[in-house]
Protein backbone atom coordinates (compact mmCIF):
# COMPACT_ATOMS: atom_id res chain seq x y z
CA UNK A 1 0.00 0.00 0.00
CA UNK A 2 0.97 3.67 -0.42
CA UNK A 3 2.09 4.60 2.85
CA UNK A 4 0.64 7.59 4.71
CA UNK A 5 4.24 8.57 6.46
CA UNK A 6 3.94 10.95 8.56
CA UNK A 7 1.78 12.20 11.62
CA UNK A 8 1.94 15.53 9.75
CA UNK A 9 -0.42 14.39 7.33
CA UNK A 10 -3.54 14.63 10.17
CA UNK A 11 -2.05 17.57 11.44
CA UNK A 12 -3.14 18.94 7.86
CA UNK A 13 -6.67 19.00 9.88
CA UNK A 14 -5.50 21.21 12.29
CA UNK A 15 -2.86 23.51 10.79
CA UNK A 16 -4.33 24.61 7.43
CA UNK A 17 -5.07 28.11 9.01
CA UNK A 18 -1.71 28.71 9.87
CA UNK A 19 -0.34 30.52 7.64
CA UNK A 20 -0.79 34.11 6.75
CA UNK A 21 0.02 37.16 4.75
CA UNK A 22 -0.41 40.88 4.63
CA UNK A 23 -3.32 41.60 2.27
CA UNK A 24 -4.02 45.43 0.28
CA UNK A 25 -7.80 47.22 1.92
CA UNK A 26 -10.54 46.61 -0.23
CA UNK A 27 -11.28 50.03 -2.19
CA UNK A 28 -14.69 51.11 -1.87
CA UNK A 29 -15.20 52.47 -5.69
CA UNK A 30 -16.66 55.79 -6.84
CA UNK A 31 -18.95 55.88 -9.20
CA UNK A 32 -18.71 59.03 -11.76
CA UNK A 33 -21.54 59.11 -14.58
CA UNK A 34 -21.61 61.04 -17.56
CA UNK A 35 -24.75 62.25 -19.07
CA UNK A 36 -24.60 61.87 -22.87
CA UNK A 37 -26.80 64.61 -23.66
CA UNK A 38 -26.48 67.10 -20.89
CA UNK A 39 -22.64 68.76 -20.35
CA UNK A 40 -23.03 68.49 -16.80
CA UNK A 41 -21.37 65.38 -15.35
CA UNK A 42 -23.58 63.44 -12.78
CA UNK A 43 -21.68 61.67 -8.94
CA UNK A 44 -23.64 59.14 -8.12
CA UNK A 45 -24.70 59.55 -4.61
CA UNK A 46 -22.28 57.68 -1.95
CA UNK A 47 -23.61 55.84 0.92
CA UNK A 48 -23.27 57.30 4.09
CA UNK A 49 -21.62 55.48 6.96
CA UNK A 50 -25.43 54.62 8.14
CA UNK A 51 -25.80 53.04 5.03
CA UNK A 52 -23.04 51.30 4.50
CA UNK A 53 -23.26 49.63 8.01
CA UNK A 54 -26.68 48.73 7.37
CA UNK A 55 -26.10 46.48 4.31
CA UNK A 56 -23.02 44.95 6.56
CA UNK A 57 -25.47 44.13 9.04
CA UNK A 58 -28.00 42.93 6.55
CA UNK A 59 -25.34 40.63 4.77
CA UNK A 60 -23.80 39.33 8.19
CA UNK A 61 -28.05 38.40 9.21
CA UNK A 62 -28.51 36.49 5.59
CA UNK A 63 -24.66 34.72 6.29
CA UNK A 64 -25.88 34.19 9.53
CA UNK A 65 -28.56 31.99 8.98
CA UNK A 66 -26.92 29.53 6.47
CA UNK A 67 -24.21 29.14 9.74
CA UNK A 68 -24.40 25.41 10.15
CA UNK A 69 -25.17 24.26 13.56
CA UNK A 70 -25.11 20.32 14.78
CA UNK A 71 -25.01 18.05 17.14
CA UNK A 72 -22.95 15.54 15.62
CA UNK A 73 -21.38 15.39 11.99
CA UNK A 74 -19.70 12.40 10.07
CA UNK A 75 -18.06 12.82 6.48
CA UNK A 76 -15.51 11.01 4.09
CA UNK A 77 -13.20 12.79 2.36
CA UNK A 78 -10.96 12.25 -0.44
CA UNK A 79 -7.88 14.46 -0.13
CA UNK A 80 -5.69 15.27 -2.29
CA UNK A 81 -2.57 17.22 -2.04
CA UNK A 82 0.90 18.87 -3.14
CA UNK A 83 3.72 20.57 -1.45
CA UNK A 84 6.99 21.80 -2.61
CA UNK A 85 8.07 18.16 -3.28
CA UNK A 86 5.17 18.26 -6.13
CA UNK A 87 2.09 16.17 -5.98
CA UNK A 88 1.79 14.14 -3.00
CA UNK A 89 -0.30 10.16 -2.51
CA UNK A 90 -3.58 11.03 -1.53
CA UNK A 91 -5.64 9.32 0.64
CA UNK A 92 -9.42 9.22 2.33
CA UNK A 93 -10.62 10.55 6.19
CA UNK A 94 -13.08 9.50 7.41
CA UNK A 95 -14.07 11.85 10.38
CA UNK A 96 -16.69 11.95 13.19
CA UNK A 97 -17.66 14.63 15.55
CA UNK A 98 -19.75 15.47 18.63
CA UNK A 99 -20.20 18.91 19.29
CA UNK A 100 -17.86 20.83 21.54
CA UNK A 101 -16.20 17.23 22.76
CA UNK A 102 -14.86 15.00 20.42
CA UNK A 103 -13.40 15.01 16.89
CA UNK A 104 -12.32 11.36 15.85
CA UNK A 105 -10.35 10.93 12.79
CA UNK A 106 -9.00 7.80 10.38
CA UNK A 107 -6.80 8.74 7.72
CA UNK A 108 -6.68 5.58 4.91
CA UNK A 109 -5.02 4.68 1.58
CA UNK A 110 -8.10 4.13 -1.50
CA UNK A 111 -8.37 0.38 -0.82
CA UNK A 112 -9.57 1.34 3.09
CA UNK A 113 -6.40 0.32 5.04
CA UNK A 114 -6.19 2.72 8.01
CA UNK A 115 -3.02 4.05 8.55
CA UNK A 116 -3.51 7.05 11.56
CA UNK A 117 -6.03 7.40 13.52
CA UNK A 118 -6.53 10.82 15.29
CA UNK A 119 -8.87 11.63 18.57
CA UNK A 120 -9.22 15.42 19.65
CA UNK A 121 -10.77 16.47 22.75
CA UNK A 122 -10.86 20.53 23.91
CA UNK A 123 -7.46 19.60 25.97
CA UNK A 124 -5.57 16.66 24.08
CA UNK A 125 -4.65 15.06 20.71
CA UNK A 126 -3.93 11.06 21.07
CA UNK A 127 -2.54 9.48 17.86
CA UNK A 128 -2.39 6.10 16.96
CA UNK A 129 0.06 5.34 13.84
CA UNK A 130 -1.10 1.73 12.85
CA UNK A 131 2.02 1.59 10.14
CA UNK A 132 4.48 2.33 12.79
CA UNK A 133 2.65 0.61 15.71
CA UNK A 134 3.16 4.23 17.78
CA UNK A 135 1.14 6.12 20.44
CA UNK A 136 1.46 9.67 21.12
CA UNK A 137 -0.77 11.84 23.17
CA UNK A 138 -0.04 15.71 23.33
CA UNK A 139 -1.87 18.91 24.68
CA UNK A 140 -3.94 20.90 22.57
CA UNK A 141 -1.31 23.72 23.21
CA UNK A 142 1.04 21.77 21.48
CA UNK A 143 -0.72 22.19 17.85
CA UNK A 144 -0.97 25.84 18.76
CA UNK A 145 2.76 26.05 19.84
CA UNK A 146 3.49 24.51 16.17
CA UNK A 147 0.72 26.35 14.12
CA UNK A 148 1.65 29.48 16.15
CA UNK A 149 -2.19 30.49 16.19
CA UNK A 150 -4.25 30.40 19.27
CA UNK A 151 -6.83 28.59 17.70
CA UNK A 152 -9.49 26.62 19.45
CA UNK A 153 -11.70 23.31 19.71
CA UNK A 154 -14.61 25.14 17.65
CA UNK A 155 -12.39 26.55 14.99
CA UNK A 156 -11.45 23.00 14.62
CA UNK A 157 -15.23 21.91 14.04
CA UNK A 158 -16.04 25.05 12.17
CA UNK A 159 -13.07 24.46 9.52
CA UNK A 160 -14.73 20.69 9.00
CA UNK A 161 -18.22 21.49 8.74
CA UNK A 162 -17.83 25.06 6.33
CA UNK A 163 -18.55 27.84 8.48
CA UNK A 164 -15.62 30.84 8.50
CA UNK A 165 -13.17 30.80 10.84
CA UNK A 166 -11.59 33.64 12.47
CA UNK A 167 -13.80 36.04 11.40
CA UNK A 168 -14.99 39.05 14.20
CA UNK A 169 -18.33 40.56 12.86
CA UNK A 170 -17.60 44.08 15.22
CA UNK A 171 -14.24 44.47 13.92
CA UNK A 172 -15.33 44.81 10.37
CA UNK A 173 -13.32 47.81 8.85
CA UNK A 174 -13.99 47.32 5.04
CA UNK A 175 -17.31 46.38 2.84
CA UNK A 176 -17.49 46.15 -1.14
CA UNK A 177 -20.08 44.83 -3.07
CA UNK A 178 -20.14 43.51 -7.01
CA UNK A 179 -21.90 40.95 -9.94
CA UNK A 180 -20.39 38.26 -7.62
CA UNK A 181 -21.44 39.24 -4.24
CA UNK A 182 -19.84 40.54 -1.10
CA UNK A 183 -16.21 41.01 0.36
CA UNK A 184 -16.39 41.76 4.05
CA UNK A 185 -12.76 42.79 5.83
CA UNK A 186 -12.39 41.74 9.11
CA UNK A 187 -8.87 43.05 11.57
CA UNK A 188 -8.63 41.13 14.67
CA UNK A 189 -5.63 41.62 16.77
CA UNK A 190 -3.67 38.61 15.15
CA UNK A 191 -5.72 38.53 11.58
CA UNK A 192 -7.21 39.80 8.90
CA UNK A 193 -9.70 37.61 6.66
CA UNK A 194 -11.33 38.74 3.36
CA UNK A 195 -13.95 37.01 3.25
CA UNK A 196 -15.53 36.67 0.31
CA UNK A 197 -19.82 35.95 0.02
CA UNK A 198 -21.87 35.07 -3.01
CA UNK A 199 -25.19 37.02 -3.67
CA UNK A 200 -27.03 33.90 -2.36
CA UNK A 201 -24.98 34.48 0.83
CA UNK A 202 -23.07 31.26 0.86
CA UNK A 203 -19.28 31.70 1.96
CA UNK A 204 -17.46 31.45 -1.08
CA UNK A 205 -13.65 32.44 0.10
CA UNK A 206 -11.80 33.36 3.13
CA UNK A 207 -8.59 34.94 2.70
CA UNK A 208 -6.58 35.27 5.99
CA UNK A 209 -3.36 37.09 6.76
CA UNK A 210 -1.39 38.30 9.51
CA UNK A 211 -1.13 41.57 10.25
CA UNK A 212 2.53 40.63 10.82
CA UNK A 213 3.73 41.42 7.25
CA UNK A 214 7.42 40.14 8.17
CA UNK A 215 5.90 36.86 8.84
CA UNK A 216 4.74 36.61 4.90
CA UNK A 217 2.36 33.75 5.04
CA UNK A 218 -1.20 33.55 3.91
CA UNK A 219 -3.60 31.10 3.51
CA UNK A 220 -6.64 31.11 1.05
CA UNK A 221 -9.94 28.29 2.02
CA UNK A 222 -12.06 28.42 -1.19
CA UNK A 223 -15.63 26.51 -0.63
CA UNK A 224 -17.29 25.33 -3.97
CA UNK A 225 -19.97 23.22 -5.18
CA UNK A 226 -22.81 23.48 -2.59
CA UNK A 227 -25.61 21.75 -2.04
CA UNK A 228 -28.59 21.25 0.11
CA UNK A 229 -29.37 17.47 0.48
CA UNK A 230 -30.80 18.00 4.33
CA UNK A 231 -31.60 21.40 4.85
CA UNK A 232 -27.82 22.58 5.24
CA UNK A 233 -26.31 24.55 2.63
CA UNK A 234 -22.83 22.66 2.30
CA UNK A 235 -19.62 23.33 0.56
CA UNK A 236 -18.82 19.55 -0.85
CA UNK A 237 -15.17 20.85 -2.44
CA UNK A 238 -12.58 23.12 -0.79
CA UNK A 239 -9.41 24.19 -1.68
CA UNK A 240 -6.95 25.32 0.93
CA UNK A 241 -3.69 26.70 -0.34
CA UNK A 242 -1.19 27.74 2.43
CA UNK A 243 2.68 29.86 1.03
CA UNK A 244 4.93 30.70 3.16
CA UNK A 245 8.67 29.32 2.41
CA UNK A 246 6.89 26.47 0.71
CA UNK A 247 3.32 26.37 -0.63
CA UNK A 248 0.95 23.53 0.40
CA UNK A 249 -2.03 22.76 -2.08
CA UNK A 250 -4.76 20.83 -0.56
CA UNK A 251 -8.13 19.66 -2.56
CA UNK A 252 -10.90 17.85 -0.21
CA UNK A 253 -13.78 16.31 -1.61
CA UNK A 254 -16.71 15.25 0.13
CA UNK A 255 -18.11 12.26 -0.84
CA UNK A 256 -20.12 11.73 1.97
CA UNK A 257 -21.86 13.57 4.78
CA UNK A 258 -24.46 13.43 7.82
CA UNK A 259 -25.82 15.15 10.11
CA UNK A 260 -26.74 14.48 13.54
CA UNK A 261 -26.78 10.89 13.39
CA UNK A 262 -25.41 8.58 16.17
CA UNK A 263 -21.63 7.85 16.27
CA UNK A 264 -19.39 5.97 18.01
CA UNK A 265 -15.62 7.31 18.19
CA UNK A 266 -13.63 4.34 19.10
CA UNK A 267 -9.76 4.25 20.19
CA UNK A 268 -7.86 1.84 21.68
CA UNK A 269 -4.24 1.20 21.95
CA UNK A 270 -3.09 -2.11 21.01
CA UNK A 271 -0.37 -3.54 23.79
CA UNK A 272 2.17 -3.90 21.13
CA UNK A 273 2.25 -0.25 20.26
CA UNK A 274 5.02 1.79 21.58
CA UNK A 275 3.96 5.53 23.33
CA UNK A 276 5.94 8.39 21.89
Amino acid sequence: MKKISSIAVAALFLLVFSACRSTKKIQQAIIVKKDSVAVVTAVEKLPTHEDTMRMVEEVLSNVQKKHIAFKTFSAKIKVEYSNNKGKQPGFVANIRMLKDSVIWISLSNDIGIEGIRVLIANDSIKVLDKLANTFQVRPMSHIQELSQIPFSFADLQNLLVGNPIFFNKDSITSYNNNANGYLLLSIAPLFKNLLSVSNDYNITKSKLDDNDPTLNRTCDLIYNNYENKTGVNFSTQRQITISQQNKLDVELRFKDYKFNEELTYPFSVPKKFKRI
